[in-house]
């Protein structure tokens, strides 16, 4: 889902893209809202964090968390990395806290 968000509204500054490499931590709660996202390794291009942490948050909610998930959390932390590649897409890497 994410992915699919950044490849649709890839970042760009006055008609520029924008390239480079970020982690971004989400946290998810069991109804699929975001409920926090953070830089938390930068790309070195502030534009393009933040255009990030736009993509993130506007790309929930997410599903709902099915029975056996709810059983052994409330939320879930994800962490992110970010590719943001010059043929035009955003490749995404998630594993969970």
């Amino acid at each position: 889902k994410i992915e699919a968000k950044g490849t649709a509204n890839f970042p760009e500054i006055a008609g520029r893209k924008l390239y480079g490499d970020l982690t971004i931590i989400l946290t998810v709660n069991h109804d699929g809202r975001i409920l926090s996202s953070e830089v938390v390794q930068s790309s070195g291009n502030l534009a393009l964090d933040r255009r990030a942490l736009a993509i993130a948050n506007a790309s929930g909610p997410f599903g709902v968390f099915t029975p056996a998930m709810r059983s052994g959390a409330d939320e879930i932390v994800m962490v992110s990395q970010f590719r943001f590649t010059k043929d035009d897409g955003l490749k995404t890497k998630l594993t969970q806290q």
